[in-house]
């Protein structure tokens, strides 16, 4: 969260300078409705084996956004807005079972000792997408260009038959798009959008140590995301 509060906050200075000598300042808020289809690509590495196990997954969410941004027209009618998300994405739970009973060639058990196994039960959910953007118009004709930078929360919950448990991770993305705006009557408009979303690579180390010092349950993942958007505001 520190470097998103440094972006706003080094923008926010940076437009109270223009507005100081700007002869025309425009206000805007609004709702947005999202769609968004995500893929997912995460992997699990155990503590103890050294197993590693990978999944794909591509998902679709909707959910709602709120936004306040300020233009100035003397700065090429440089845009900056925040938009909010409560819920953003919850990941329906997955169940996968440890098997670690093998049966070698004279029929014996071959499990090695210690070894985790059991179904693992986990469910995710992504809340509280705080998203900082800059935006530039092109030649007068409604659309814009799009540049943001987000913070969300990747909340865990988990049923671990290795015993672990995750903290919640911190979610920084990138993400650029386009926009067109269109008048609804004096003070009224509505917005179209797309954009790409790139999360930074996730790490989540589980608390558990592994019978070897220093051995811990780690998941990694990559996530991105393409979106459509419908917002519906108002200038002052």
């Amino acid at each position: 969260m520190n470097k998103l509060t440094t972006i706003i906050a080094s923008t926010a200075i940076a437009m109270l300078s223009f507005a100081s000598t700007a002869n025309s300042i425009e206000y805007k808020v609004g709702l947005t409705g999202q769609a968004t289809a995500v893929y997912g690509n995460v992997r699990e590495t155990l503590k103890d084996s050294g197993k590693t196990s990978e999944e794909e997954a591509l998902a679709a969410f909707s959910y709602m956004s709120g936004f306040a941004e300020i233009s100035v027209e003397s700065a090429m009618g440089l845009t900056v807005g925040l938009e909010y998300t409560p819920d953003l994405m919850e990941f329906p739970t997955a169940d996968r079972v440890i098997a670690t009973s093998l049966l070698d060639a004279g029929g014996a058990n071959s499990a090695v000792t210690g070894e985790d196994s059991g179904t693992q039960t986990i469910k995710a959910s992504v809340e509280e997408m705080i998203t900082m953007y800059v935006a530039m118009p092109i030649m007068g004709s409604g659309l814009h260009v799009k540049l943001g930078f987000s913070q969300a929360t990747l909340k865990t919950e988990e049923n671990l038959a290795t015993g672990s448990t995750y903290k919640d991770v911190d979610l920084d993305g990138t993400s650029v798009g386009m926009y067109y705006d269109g008048d609804i009557g004096d003070m009224a408009f509505y917005r179209v959008e797309g954009s790409y979303t790139e999360y930074d690579d996730i790490k989540a180390t589980g608390t558990q140590v592994g019978a070897a010092a220093g051995k811990y349950n780690v998941i990694d993942a990559e996530l991105g995301g393409v979106a459509a958007k419908l917002s519906l505001g108002f200038r002052f």
